[in-house]
């Protein structure tokens, strides 16, 4: 009998730690879906600001062209330094490798758009290519969103 009166609070403090742990790992979730949500966001926004800056470029406007080439490049950057993120952070987050994936599919394909969108500024007739292609990147990054609010 004595044995089980000295074992009973242990496991009493034993109960108490897992709960807290689980409380944190529910707050640590739910902090990371909605910095994530933030993040994806932002390039949702910069993506599509790149479609503006497109038709503003066919507008005639000027600096639009280099508004055009440099938002590329820095989405192209933070895109991929973004989804490598996402894959080493999130790798033990229920859905955050599907992110980290999801992100840095979005970064290949922007790679891709920008080859294309120099090509085509240097006279390659690819415009058919390179604007429903950012027509899908706008979709693959409104995924990527979804992916991120999926965290837990």
């Amino acid at each position: 009998m004595s044995s089980n009166f000295f074992n009973q609070p242990h496991q009493r403090e034993r109960k108490d730690v897992a709960v807290e742990v689980g409380h944190l790992e529910v707050t640590e979730a739910r902090g990371a879906r909605r910095w994530w949500s933030v993040i994806v966001i932002v390039l949702v926004v910069a993506v599509f600001a790149e479609a503006i800056f497109a038709g503003a470029m066919l507008s005639g406007i000027d600096g639009a062209r280099t508004a055009h080439k440099v938002t590329a490049a820095i989405l192209v950057a933070t895109t991929l330094a973004t989804g490598l993120v996402a894959v080493v952070t999130l790798r033990r987050v229920a859905h955050g490798t599907r992110l980290g994936l999801t992100l840095l599919a979005l970064a290949i394909v922007l790679f891709a758009q920008a080859a294309v969108g120099t090509l085509a500024a240097r006279g390659a007739n690819l415009l058919w290519l390179h604007v429903p292609l950012g027509v899908a990147l706008f979709g693959l990054a409104v995924h990527a969103v979804t992916r991120a609010r999926r965290l837990r």
